[in-house]
């Protein structure tokens, strides 16, 4: 699954098949309690989709979704609070600075991205993205390996072309 997930990240398989789980997946905390309160998302390889909806039924009091790269394939399941998207994460930071919506942009690729496209003031997807995503963003760039965050700041008149 991992080196599957890295396929579709633009890894060649050479660099895919020589890669450990800490290469991929960083920052992950292995052997940890499985109860714990210092943590609000949760994630896990799918054997199958099945995996996934089994785990809607199984925790209906979380938000269950899927990930796994490009192309939005189910390869990975995860669990996280009800309530928290990255919508909820922008206007939080945006009040804790004293900000405006106003001056918001919201960059991403993927279906998880959209709630944050849509609390923004404006929206870029790469073009390496979902298509749900490039729906719902207000422009598109190039994929972020073809200059696509340069070409955003570019077109957004956040830096000079020269």
């Amino acid at each position: 699954m991992l080196r599957q997930y890295m396929l579709g990240k633009g890894a060649t398989p050479e660099e895919a098949d020589g890669l450990e789980v800490d290469d991929v997946l960083h920052g992950i905390v292995y052997g940890a309690e499985l109860y714990r309160d210092d943590l609000n998302k949760v994630s896990f390889i799918l054997s199958s989709y099945q995996d996934h909806l089994d785990s809607v039924e199984e925790f209906p009091d979380l938000k269950a979704g899927t990930w796994g790269g490009k192309g939005e394939h189910a390869l990975f399941g995860d669990l996280g609070v009800r309530g928290i998207d990255k919508a909820h994460a922008v206007r939080v930071l945006v009040e804790h600075l004293g900000a405006d919506l106003a001056d918001t942009i919201a960059m991403g690729d993927a279906k998880v991205d959209i709630p944050m496209f849509e609390a923004c003031a404006q929206s870029v997807c790469m073009g390496s993205g979902g298509m749900e995503a490039k729906e719902a963003a207000d422009w598109v760039t190039t994929d972020v390996d073809d200059d696509g965050l340069w070409n955003a700041f570019v077109h957004l008149g956040l830096i000079d072309q020269e």
